[in-house]
Formats: C-alpha cells, structure tokens, sequence
C-alpha cells in the first residue's frame, strides 16, 4: 500500500534515512513495515508499506504527516501545513504548496495584502521586502487556514494561522541572529556547523520539517560570517538570513507577537 505524505525529499538523499527512522516510529505498534521510500513528481514523500496491519499503519502516518488531497476535499477554515513553492515568481503574494493534487494542481496563494496586514500591520511592502524580513525561502513550512476554494477556476485563496503569525513576529523581534535553511537534514546542517566552529555558538536548531531548520545563533553572532564560512557545503540548499532588518527600520516597523508597533 502506498501512502504520500507532506513531507519533500528535495535534493538530498540522506533525507530517506531520517523519513525512515520517524515512519517506522509512528508504525512500531502495528504488525506493519515501511517497504520502501519514493518521491512523486512535486518531491512529496510516497512511502511504501506492508504487512497485516497495513491500513491501520497507514491511517496513523496520515495522522502524522498528513497526506496529498483532491481540490474538492478542501474547505474554508481547513488548516494544512504547506511549504512555500516559486517564492518571488509573482509580485501579489506567495504560494503554498498544501498536497492539492487532484483533478489538477494547485497551490494556495496567500496574497500580499493579506500578508501585509497580518506580519505589518497594513505597512506597504513588496513580497521580496516581506520575505527577507521574515525568513521566506523556498520549500519553507508554513501553516495555512483555507480561506475560499473556487472549484470552477481552480484557485485556493489562504491566510496564516494565527499561531504561525506568532511565530514569525517572534522571530523578527527576537535580537539574535538566525539562519532558516531548507534543503538539508538538521543532522547534516549541525555536523557544518560543528567543522566550521561555531557548533557551540548556536542556541538551538528548530526543525520545522525534514529538511527544514531554523539555526538561533548565539549573541555577538554574525549570520552573514557564518553562511560566508559555510556556505560552500551547503549547494542546493535554500538559505536565508534573519539580523540587522534595513527594511524594518527604514519603516519603523518593531515586530511583535503580542501586535505591531509603529514608532
């Protein structure tokens, strides 16, 4: 039986192994083994998995990880944990990559007015200058609430939860210097890390997926030295950097969770 899950295997292989160790996690307790680890043709993950118990296996690794989906199985007020896809391909807003593969595929916009108000407080600014400011990369997760499906046209319209707003105003006001890098294992990013010497430099790496991390450097820490040191070994990756914000600053925007402030 094969299962696709919202989990990409982009550009590196050493992503089965970590997938392997979670599925057969969720798995263990049901007579049931992870065959085989495929990719489909948008890199989300398509395991293959057999024994007795494979549908009761299956069920909880959709629980887990969700799963790829029709057009028409999606609803105003759904929240589904996407990635980012074609960041920057369009001036009005960006695109989310939620699993809609079915009859056609199609990726939720989020659009720039939207985002403008719920990162900005209404600010004017262009998506690049958004991005930037908040750690958009492409293949970054970000979590989505459906706010129209127009089944005619095939278009998605969505906002960010609330939570994943919080978040990323979190991170913008926090003063320490960030990395957000997708494409590459958190195991693997901290083994870099580690050989260039600031291993005990990083407060902690968050996963936000398989292949994407958030680095907290420490205090006093230079984001744009690190990525100059280490940036050679990390081809293929998506990287981008969160410190000193000229953008915000130029508009006196101070990040917030608990609201925007405007100087």
């Amino acid at each position: 039986m094969d299962v696709t899950i919202l989990e990409k295997l982009y550009r590196n292989s050493g992503a089965e192994e970590s997938l392997r160790t979670q599925v057969q996690s969720v798995i263990s307790d049901f007579d049931a083994e992870l065959e085989e680890i495929r990719k489909n043709f948008r890199a989300w993950a398509v395991l293959r998995i057999r024994g007795p118990e494979v549908e009761e296996a299956a069920e909880e690794i959709v629980k887990e990880f969700d799963t790829v989906r029709s057009l028409f199985d999606v609803s105003p007020g759904d929240v589904i944990y996407g990635r980012i896809v074609d960041l920057y391909r369009v001036g009005y807003g960006i695109y989310v990559d939620i699993g809609v593969v079915g009859p056609e595929v199609v990726d939720a916009l989020v659009p720039l007015y939207r985002l403008r108000e719920q990162l900005l407080d209404g600010e004017k600014a262009s998506i690049r200058d958004i991005g930037r400011s908040f750690g958009f990369v492409e293949n970054m997760p970000l979590e989505v609430e459906i706010v129209e499906v127009n089944e005619e046209r095939g278009e998605i319209e969505a906002r960010l939860t609330d939570e994943q707003v919080e978040y990323l105003l979190e991170m913008a006001a926090d003063p320490y210097d960030r990395m957000i890098v997708a494409g590459i294992t958190r195991k693997r990013l901290q083994r870099i890390l580690n050989r260039a010497g600031f291993g005990r430099r990083v407060i902690r790496i968050e996963r936000w997926g398989l292949l994407e991390n958030e680095v907290v450097f420490d205090e006093g820490v230079d984001a744009p030295g690190v990525l100059a040191k280490i940036g050679p070994y990390l081809r293929g990756a998506e990287v981008e950097l969160i410190y000193d914000d000229k953008f915000l600053e130029r508009i006196g925007f101070i990040p917030s969770p608990e609201g925007p402030i405007l100087e």
